[in-house]
């Protein structure tokens, strides 16, 4: 059983040292994967193509646009998990980018072969429902991964400058890197130092429980959601204080939430949840839903500071071998 696995709601989540992907750089050559739902195939073609101009080999899973019965899902588990299983023990790529997300991910956790992963590791990008893979390659296989850009809305639009410059800079090994917090909100000032780790809100939330039920005490834990009310955003956080999981957490990063109600409300839930633990709470760091989304490099060590109007990468994300 993982380390890094809650027990029980007064268990202690340790701080495992994850183990840290190849650098990548913009000559590699990456996979496309769908592990979840299926994606408009035109715009994943010209997000392919956006990556190509700038030097990447781009080889797209077969089953991108898939659906047929199967609906909300990019294919059958059976046919998803054949493919991802295949795509993993191929040593042809040098990363693993997810053309979209939606849903389906969960479904095919137990399914993964985490060997594989774990006998090459290789950059994992990718947010939304990827967050389920996210939790699963750090509780199953110790391996850190990426909250970040995917083709279907980053890729087909473009990242703007400064967070493509960040994305190739994390991506690299280059440490420490500081992002401004810049029009980020400061809910609750401070400063803190720990363990990144975090993705979308209701993954982490469904997640609890499960062999895939990732968290890190003593950590900067981030996260983002859409299309989610403000009393929806209470019920998820509330399941996670009722799970112990707020009492040793040392900052909180919010990302753009998208449809998620009012500033206001959402203000007045963060202080209501962590204005007693003295902990710094920012919010609109711009990652999430509405893509140009900021890489998040899962288990690398972080600071925050809304003093300094700092965020930063304080530990290479990647290893060289």
């Amino acid at each position: 059983m993982s380390p890094a696995m809650t027990l029980s709601p007064q268990s202690s989540v340790l701080s495992p040292s994850l183990i840290k992907p190849r650098p990548l750089t913009r000559t590699s050559h990456i996979a496309v994967l769908a592990a979840s739902s299926p994606s408009d195939l035109p715009r994943i073609l010209q997000a392919k193509k956006n990556l190509e101009s700038i030097g990447l080999r781009v080889t797209l899973a077969p089953n991108i646009d898939h659906s047929g019965s199967h609906g909300y899902l990019a294919g059958s588990d059976d046919e998803r998990i054949e493919i991802l299983n295949q795509f993993l023990n191929s040593s042809e790529f040098d990363a693993f980018f997810f053309a979209r997300g939606g849903y389906g991910a969960m479904r095919i956790l137990d399914r993964i072969d985490y060997g594989a992963l774990a006998r090459n590791p290789r950059p994992v990008i990718g947010f939304s429902d990827v967050t389920a893979i996210h939790q699963a390659m750090a509780t199953r296989a110790n391996l850190a991964s990426f909250h970040g850009p995917m083709l279907n809305s980053d890729f087909h639009d473009g990242l703007s400058p400064d967070r493509e410059q960040w994305f190739w800079s994390i991506l690299n090994g280059d440490a420490p890197a500081t992002w401004p917090l810049g029009n980020a909100t400061a809910v609750i000032e401070g400063d803190a130092e720990g363990i990144l780790f975090g993705g979308c809100l209701s993954l982490t939330a469904s997640l609890i429980g499960t062999t895939y039920d990732y968290w890190i005490d003593d950590g900067i834990w981030f996260w983002e959601e859409v299309s989610e009310s403000p009393y929806r955003i209470d019920r998820m956080l509330t399941h996670l204080r009722l799970s112990g999981r707020f009492e040793k957490i040392r900052g909180v990063v919010v990302g753009k939430l998208k449809d998620c109600g009012a500033e206001e409300e959402i203000d007045l839930l963060l202080r209501e949840f962590f204005g007693s633990r003295s902990i710094p709470v920012v919010r609109d760091l711009p990652f999430g839903h509405y893509g140009d989304n900021l890489l998040m490099p899962i288990g690398a060590k972080a600071r925050l500071s809304t003093p300094e109007g700092t965020f930063t990468i304080t530990s290479p994300a990647v290893e060289r071998r």
